[in-house]
């Protein structure tokens, strides 16, 4: 087992005797990194660390947890949207990897994408190029950059009301960071609509005055790794497949295969996991007379390492908006009048 592997095994719970001893050591830690926290946010509140704003509306999508919440693909769905209404949209993103940044351009060929550490400077790219909306791919920390309307994605699948942070859980912030977002949006993967009802419930009781929406991340399509027709997700069924994947949280895209019928492995790595070519070779060898099922995230740096005639295929996903969409619609229409009128 990987080290992040049981990472996520000890914050769930599940790393017994050794977990327990973890707690017990990193308490002193989570609690220096919550102080840190509290007086970063804090000195963005009082004017004392400076937000800089750009000439162009800037949406953002981030997260209070640490992966798996669906910023990409939400984050992708809504600058197209955004070019549905006739706005020129860019996605401006850190970028850990150059798969990220790949997995916008596919999504969505004729919306550039722009890279920076210093959000604040991608954007102002995206500006000097012409575009007249910026949406910004897991930003909700960082605070340098002003922007118009805070989206924060909320997992159902993981929602805690009392979380643990980093190093002693996943979340970044504690939950009253969450009284900062314009508009929160509960996704769900793998967990039941019924969940997702639940912890909107619960971030109701939290913050009354918050608007809330759901959305769910659905299974779309098989599409071959090296181009082709797609296929259904019903061709899965019997199938035996190995399920590649290298994401903070693997077990719901391992749920949508299993759910789709199919007979999964799992060849599981680390988050934004650089795969080498004797990887790929490894990986080809345990599929076996199976196929390979990927992310769109672990496919555009595996395509490169596996022959054109392997039976390897890319999980696409959808948005499907279920609660809220007017919500979502008009805090949208909102920023951009905002700053246009």
């Amino acid at each position: 087992m990987s080290v992040e592997a049981w990472v996520h095994r000890w914050w769930a719970g599940e790393a017994g005797a050794t977990g327990r001893a973890a707690d017990v050591v990193l308490a002193p830690a989570e609690a220096a990194f919550r102080a840190g926290v509290r007086l970063r946010n804090g000195a963005f509140d009082r004017g004392w660390m400076r937000s800089e704003r750009v000439g162009i509306p800037v949406i953002s999508v981030g997260n209070v947890a640490v992966g798996g919440a669906g910023k990409t693909p939400v984050s992708a769905w809504i600058a197209r949207r955004l070019a549905e209404w006739g706005r020129r949209p860019a996605i401006a993103l850190r970028g850990y990897g150059e798969d990220e940044i790949q997995v916008h351009r596919e999504l969505n060929p004729g919306i550039p994408v722009f890279r920076g550490a210093r959000r604040v400077d991608a954007a102002r790219e995206a500006q000097a190029a012409g575009r007249d909306v910026v949406v910004l791919d897991d930003a909700f920390q960082h605070r340098a950059l002003a922007r118009d309307l805070d989206i924060v994605l909320i997992a159902a699948e993981s929602w805690d009301a009392h979380p643990r942070v980093l190093p002693r859980g996943p979340w970044r912030e504690g939950v009253n960071a969450l009284a900062r977002a314009d508009l929160l949006v509960i996704t769900r993967k793998s967990a039941s609509a019924a969940r997702a009802a639940e912890v909107e419930a619960e971030l109701g009781g939290l913050l009354p005055r918050m608007p809330v929406a759901r959305i769910a991340l659905r299974p779309s399509e098989l599409r071959p790794l090296h181009g082709g027709a797609a296929m259904e997700m019903s061709a899965l069924a019997g199938k035996k497949v190995l399920a590649v994947a290298a994401l903070a949280t693997p077990g719901p895209f391992v749920e949508h295969l299993r759910a789709a019928g199919a007979q999964v492995d799992a060849a599981l790595y680390a988050d934004h996991h650089e795969f080498t070519a004797d990887e790929a070779h490894t990986i080809r060898q345990r599929s076996g007379a199976g196929w390979m099922v990927m992310t769109h995230k672990d496919a555009v740096k595996l395509r490169a390492l596996l022959p054109a005639g392997a039976p390897a295929f890319v999980l696409h996903q959808r948005v499907e908006t279920e609660a809220g969409a007017d919500l979502l619609d008009v805090a949208l229409r909102r920023a951009l009048e905002e700053r246009t009128s």
